[in-house]
């Protein structure tokens, strides 16, 4: 009688391990991604902003980060814009340590964030795999500029805080 208590018991673990196991995954919602809505910064609609930046109508957009496995690890950005810059206008954007405001150097080198092209809509989109990695535990930001390089922050047109969720 004890060997098949025993069994019983070791099914009834097994059973239940298996059931935990599947409804911890169930509950997830997806990979974990870095999200974020970029909103117009204060200097791009104050008077501090030189008169080579072009007219301040509203701008904004979406940027989505998702980690990529692989060798070495990367990321997969999705950013897009709508911006009163010309059409043709090539526009630079870059991912930061810490909050919007940060002045903390680029989480890569800002020549390997390609610039973003904005239609004649007034909208652009920028889909790219980049070799940087983002730490669950720490804060990010990414800026969109004015111009078609990464620079200081009084050049910044838009800046959006990022995220973490599914994680």
């Amino acid at each position: 009688m004890m060997p098949i208590r025993s069994i019983l018991s070791a099914s009834l673990i097994a059973a239940l391990g298996a059931c935990a196991a599947k409804s911890a995954g169930s509950t997830a919602s997806g990979p974990a991604q870095w999200t974020g809505s970029f909103r117009q910064s204060q200097s791009a609609t104050s008077g501090v902003v030189g008169p080579a930046t072009p007219g301040k109508g509203a701008a904004y957009g979406s940027i989505t980060l998702t980690p990529q496995d692989g060798t070495p690890p990367g990321t997969k950005i999705e950013l897009s814009i709508s911006t009163p810059s010309p059409s043709g206008t090539q526009i630079a954007w870059a991912v930061f340590s810490g909050p919007c405001g940060s002045t903390a150097p680029p989480v890569a080198g800002p020549q390997e964030f390609p610039t973003i092209e904005v239609a004649s809509s007034g909208g652009g989109f920028v889909r790219a795999s980049m070799r940087f990695v983002l730490e669950p535990r720490s804060a990010y930001h990414a800026n969109v500029y004015w111009s078609s390089q990464v620079s200081d922050v009084s050049n910044v047109m838009m800046c959006a805080n990022l995220s973490l969720s599914g994680h």
